[in-house]
Protein backbone atom coordinates (compact mmCIF):
# COMPACT_ATOMS: atom_id res chain seq x y z
CA UNK A 1 0.00 0.00 0.00
CA UNK A 2 1.38 3.68 -0.82
CA UNK A 3 2.47 5.48 2.03
CA UNK A 4 1.89 9.56 2.01
CA UNK A 5 2.57 11.98 4.12
CA UNK A 6 0.75 15.55 5.21
CA UNK A 7 3.91 18.32 4.71
CA UNK A 8 3.21 18.51 8.66
CA UNK A 9 4.23 14.78 9.18
CA UNK A 10 6.84 14.55 6.27
CA UNK A 11 8.55 17.51 8.49
CA UNK A 12 8.42 15.23 11.64
CA UNK A 13 9.53 11.93 9.55
CA UNK A 14 12.98 14.01 8.20
CA UNK A 15 13.77 14.41 11.53
CA UNK A 16 14.38 10.40 11.20
CA UNK A 17 16.94 8.46 10.81
CA UNK A 18 17.22 6.68 7.17
CA UNK A 19 16.64 3.24 8.87
CA UNK A 20 13.63 4.58 11.02
CA UNK A 21 12.52 6.17 8.22
CA UNK A 22 12.18 2.75 6.19
CA UNK A 23 11.00 0.64 8.69
CA UNK A 24 8.10 3.35 9.47
CA UNK A 25 7.27 3.56 5.91
CA UNK A 26 6.96 -0.96 5.72
CA UNK A 27 4.87 -0.70 8.62
CA UNK A 28 2.33 2.02 8.00
CA UNK A 29 2.38 0.73 4.30
CA UNK A 30 1.19 -3.01 5.37
CA UNK A 31 -1.41 -1.76 7.81
CA UNK A 32 -5.13 -2.50 7.06
CA UNK A 33 -8.51 -0.70 7.91
CA UNK A 34 -9.46 -4.35 9.50
CA UNK A 35 -7.23 -4.06 12.01
CA UNK A 36 -8.83 -1.17 13.96
CA UNK A 37 -12.31 -2.60 13.78
CA UNK A 38 -11.74 -4.77 16.50
CA UNK A 39 -8.28 -4.18 18.00
CA UNK A 40 -6.46 -6.77 20.89
CA UNK A 41 -3.94 -4.09 21.31
CA UNK A 42 -5.54 -0.74 21.81
CA UNK A 43 -2.76 0.63 23.26
CA UNK A 44 -0.85 0.04 19.93
CA UNK A 45 -4.33 0.72 17.33
CA UNK A 46 -6.63 3.65 17.81
CA UNK A 47 -9.86 5.39 15.88
CA UNK A 48 -10.57 9.22 16.32
CA UNK A 49 -13.16 11.83 14.79
CA UNK A 50 -11.87 15.03 13.75
CA UNK A 51 -15.19 16.13 12.22
CA UNK A 52 -15.90 14.20 8.76
CA UNK A 53 -12.85 12.68 9.18
CA UNK A 54 -11.82 9.34 10.77
CA UNK A 55 -8.23 9.09 11.99
CA UNK A 56 -6.64 6.11 12.73
CA UNK A 57 -3.29 6.07 15.30
CA UNK A 58 -0.35 3.61 15.26
CA UNK A 59 1.89 3.20 18.08
CA UNK A 60 5.89 2.66 16.83
CA UNK A 61 7.75 2.92 19.33
CA UNK A 62 8.13 6.60 21.34
CA UNK A 63 5.71 8.32 18.36
CA UNK A 64 1.96 8.07 17.43
CA UNK A 65 1.30 8.07 13.82
CA UNK A 66 -2.56 9.62 13.05
CA UNK A 67 -3.51 8.97 9.33
CA UNK A 68 -6.35 7.66 7.35
CA UNK A 69 -7.01 5.17 4.84
CA UNK A 70 -7.37 6.84 1.35
CA UNK A 71 -8.13 5.72 -2.02
CA UNK A 72 -4.36 6.16 -2.87
CA UNK A 73 -3.31 3.68 0.77
CA UNK A 74 -2.51 5.49 3.53
CA UNK A 75 -1.79 9.16 4.48
CA UNK A 76 -0.23 10.07 7.53
CA UNK A 77 -1.73 13.13 9.05
CA UNK A 78 0.26 13.97 12.18
CA UNK A 79 3.71 12.31 14.14
CA UNK A 80 3.33 13.01 17.76
CA UNK A 81 5.59 11.76 20.69
CA UNK A 82 3.61 9.12 23.06
CA UNK A 83 2.47 10.82 26.30
CA UNK A 84 3.43 14.15 24.98
CA UNK A 85 1.05 17.74 25.92
CA UNK A 86 0.78 17.94 21.83
CA UNK A 87 -0.32 14.33 21.57
CA UNK A 88 -2.76 14.69 24.50
CA UNK A 89 -4.16 18.19 23.12
CA UNK A 90 -4.68 16.29 19.47
CA UNK A 91 -6.36 13.69 21.15
CA UNK A 92 -8.83 15.46 23.31
CA UNK A 93 -9.66 18.32 20.21
CA UNK A 94 -7.32 20.75 21.43
CA UNK A 95 -4.79 23.04 19.74
CA UNK A 96 -1.61 22.70 21.35
CA UNK A 97 -0.44 25.79 19.95
CA UNK A 98 -3.14 27.81 21.54
CA UNK A 99 -1.70 26.97 25.32
CA UNK A 100 -4.12 29.88 26.67
CA UNK A 101 -6.94 28.73 25.11
CA UNK A 102 -6.44 25.53 26.99
CA UNK A 103 -5.33 27.20 30.17
CA UNK A 104 -8.04 28.40 30.27
CA UNK A 105 -10.81 26.49 28.56
CA UNK A 106 -13.49 24.59 30.77
CA UNK A 107 -12.96 21.42 29.39
CA UNK A 108 -9.12 21.09 29.91
CA UNK A 109 -9.78 21.82 33.67
CA UNK A 110 -12.76 19.51 34.57
CA UNK A 111 -10.98 16.69 32.87
CA UNK A 112 -7.84 16.86 35.02
CA UNK A 113 -10.63 17.62 38.12
CA UNK A 114 -12.46 14.40 37.46
CA UNK A 115 -9.19 12.68 36.53
CA UNK A 116 -8.20 13.78 40.27
CA UNK A 117 -11.60 12.82 42.10
CA UNK A 118 -11.04 9.53 40.15
CA UNK A 119 -7.25 9.04 41.76
CA UNK A 120 -8.52 10.34 44.95
CA UNK A 121 -11.03 8.01 45.26
CA UNK A 122 -8.92 4.61 44.39
CA UNK A 123 -5.94 5.40 46.78
CA UNK A 124 -8.57 5.92 49.63
CA UNK A 125 -10.36 2.93 49.05
CA UNK A 126 -6.54 1.17 48.97
CA UNK A 127 -5.75 2.73 52.53
CA UNK A 128 -8.59 1.52 53.94
CA UNK A 129 -7.91 -2.14 53.24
Amino acid sequence: MQVNFSERSMAEIRRLGPEEQVQIIGILGDLRADQFRDSADPERFGKLRRGKKTLYRVRIGDLRFYFEFTDDGVTCRHILQKHSFEDFCFRCGFSASDDGRAENGDHLWRFLEERDDKHDGHNSEESEL
